[in-house]
């Protein structure tokens, strides 16, 4: 198959020029660390972070937007009107890394803030990510749930503060308003989240434009 794919910083991009699947994969390499009187680390304790992690970020963000691309390249003809799906994932690595994952092990009843530093490669997770967060509003709609391991993949996506696309869920923030969102307090995407993705896309095939299509 031929494939026209694009190192950055925070991810590798993928695009297969014969079936018009984009791929997108961010290598992570972990450090394990605790917050007393938590016990050390498991090998499978491990394993098993790395792969619910790996399954909440495929389940909210892969196959669930379509893409699509106009211009003048033979891939843009090719593939003028059809929506092309996305798939992102992380893969766990000891080196070659795009991010640094911090995972601490804490308490299930303790709260500790998950983030993402931009500018250093840095997530910072804990074992609490993949219980579900219940939120209440004033404004429809009035209940929503979030996995805070999806949220934070959004922000090393692309959604980030440092290029003005971070929580929605801060005091005038133009999409404040939207708490259904995963990068407000909820769990479903937005064409907007695509936005960086889409920025480095346009400047991988000549002749192609790429937006998305639905989600």
């Amino acid at each position: 198959m031929a494939h026209v794919t694009k190192e950055l910083p925070w991810c590798v991009i993928d695009i297969d020029t014969l079936t018009g699947r984009v791929f997108l994969q961010q290598r992570w390499k972990y450090t394990w660390l605790l917050r007393p009187p938590m016990t050390a680390w498991t090998a499978t304790e491990r394993s098993a972070f790395h792969s619910n992690a790996d399954k909440a970020i495929w389940a909210s963000w892969s196959n669930k937007a379509k893409l699509k691309v106009v211009g003048t390249s033979a891939f843009a003809k090719k593939f003028i009107g059809k929506g092309l799906p996305i798939n992102l994932d992380i893969r766990r690595v000891t080196s070659g890394h795009h991010w640094t994952v911090n995972v601490t092990k804490v308490n299930p009843s303790t709260f500790v803030t998950s983030n993402v530093r931009w500018a250093s490669r840095i997530i910072n997770l804990d074992t609490n990510d993949f219980q579900t967060k219940n939120f209440t509003h004033t404004t429809a709609p009035l209940k929503t749930i979030q996995y805070a391991v999806s949220h934070e993949f959004g922000h090393a996506a692309g959604n980030t503060s440092t290029l003005g696309r971070g929580d929605e869920y801060k005091t005038g923030h133009a999409h404040f308003s939207d708490h259904g969102s995963i990068m407000h307090s909820g769990n479903q995407l937005r064409a907007r989240h695509f936005q960086t993705i889409l920025d480095e896309m346009n400047k991988m095939i000549p002749g192609c434009t790429f937006s998305v299509l639905s989600v």
